[in-house]
C-alpha cells in the first residue's frame, strides 16, 4: 500500500503523530510500504488537496471538514488529535489596563482564519470594540510574541502552547478564550468518503501507525528518541519550541485519537456562533468510528 498523508500546517506536535510512525517504522508494521508526507500551508488548500484526491488524509483545522461536509463534500471525520482550545491576548505590560487598546494595534496569525475572529473576540470580552482595533498580519506565534516585544503592536493572540511561551517572554497574557470552550475539536484526521469505500485497509493501517506515534509523543521515556525527527521542522530549528509545543499536546491532545462528541458540538457551536455553519448542521454523519474501533483491535492485537 502507498499512502499520501498532509497536515495543512508543520506537523511537529499537535499533529506529529505521522511523522512518528513514519520514523519509528509504524506504518510499514501497518502494511504501507511508502508514504508521502507532506505539509500543504493553509486551510483551504489542505482540504481542497484532499477532496481533489492529491492526499489521502488530511491533518487540519476541524471547521474546515465541518464546514465543507455541510455544502456538501463527501469528507468523513476518522480521528481528532487536539479537543481543547487555549487562547487570548498576550499584550504589552506597559499598556496598563487593556481598555487602552482602544486605536492600538493587535496582531492576528492570517486575515480570514479562526484566529482573525479569535482576536477580535478577546478584545470584546477585555471591553473594547474590536471595530476600534487595528488588526495586523503576523504569521506565526513566535513572531507575534517578538512584534509585541519590539514594541511594533501593541497585543497578539495566542493560542496553545504560544500561551504560556508569551507569559514566560514577559507579556501579560490574558486568556479570554480558553474557559469558553473546555472541549473543542481543534484539529480532525479527516479522509474522503471514496477513501473509505475504496480503500478502508489503508485507513486502518494510517490509524494503526498514528495512534501507535501519538502514544510515543506522549511518553516522557521516548523525547531523546523523537526530538531528531523534529529538529529540521520546528521554525528556526529549535528543540525549546518543539518541547514546548509537546508540552502543549499533553494538555490538550485527545487520547489514542479518540472522537469526542462534546469537542466536536463545541466546534460546530462556534462556527455557528459566526454564521459559518447552519444552525441545523448536524455533525454526526461526517463522522465514522469504525476505522479507528478496529485500528485499536490491531494494536492491542500487536500487545497480546
Amino acid at each position: 500500500m502507498k499512502m499520501r498523508w498532509a497536515a495543512d500546517a508543520p506537523p511537529w506536535a499537535a499533529r506529529a503523530e505521522a511523522v512518528i510512525a513514519q520514523g519509528k517504522g509504524f506504518f510499514r508494521d501497518a502494511g504501507i510500504e511508502e508514504t508521502e508526507i507532506e505539509v500543504i500551508a493553509g486551510e483551504r488548500k489542505g482540504i481542497e488537496a484532499l477532496l481533489n484526491g492529491k492526499m489521502d488524509f488530511l491533518s487540519g483545522l476541524a471547521r474546515k471538514a465541518l464546514i465543507a461536509h455541510s455544502q456538501g463534500a463527501p469528507i468523513r471525520i476518522i480521528g481528532i488529535s487536539k479537543n481543547k482550545i487555549r487562547a487570548g491576548l498576550a499584550v504589552d505590560p506597559k499598556l496598563g489596563d487593556p481598555k487602552n487598546l482602544k486605536g492600538k494595534t493587535v496582531a492576528v496569525g492570517i486575515f480570514g482564519a479562526v484566529v482573525e475572529r479569535l482576536s477580535k473576540m478577546s478584545v470584546k470580552l477585555l471591553g473594547v470594540d474590536p471595530d476600534q482595533v487595528n488588526y495586523v498580519e503576523v504569521g506565526t506565534g513566535s513572531k507575534r510574541i517578538a512584534a509585541v516585544l519590539k514594541g511594533e503592536i501593541q497585543a497578539a493572540i495566542m493560542m496553545n502552547s504560544h500561551v504560556e511561551a508569551a507569559r514566560l517572554a514577559g507579556l501579560k497574557v490574558y486568556e479570554t478564550i480558553s474557559g469558553l470552550y473546555p472541549k473543542y475539536a481543534f484539529h480532525v484526521l479527516s479522509t474522503t468518503c471514496e477513501t473509505l469505500e475504496k480503500r478502508p485497509g489503508l485507513v486502518t493501517a494510517m490509524l494503526e501507525g498514528c495512534v501507535r506515534g501519538h502514544r510515543v509523543l506522549r511518553d516522557d521515556a521516548n523525547i531523546e528518541q523523537v526530538a531528531p525527527l523534529f529538529s529540521a521542522q520546528v521554525p528556526g530549528g529549535s528543540r525549546e519550541e518543539w518541547e514546548a509545543e509537546r508540552k502543549d499536546v499533553l494538555l490538550s491532545c485527545t487520547y489514542d485519537l479518540e472522537i469526542e462528541d462534546d469537542a466536536l458540538g463545541y466546534a460546530v457551536k462556534f462556527e455557528q456562533e459566526w454564521g459559518l455553519l447552519p444552525q441545523a448542521y448536524d455533525y454526526r454523519p461526517i463522522v465514522e468510528r469504525r476505522p479507528l474501533e478496529e485500528a485499536l483491535r490491531r494494536i492491542d492485537g500487536r500487545r497480546a
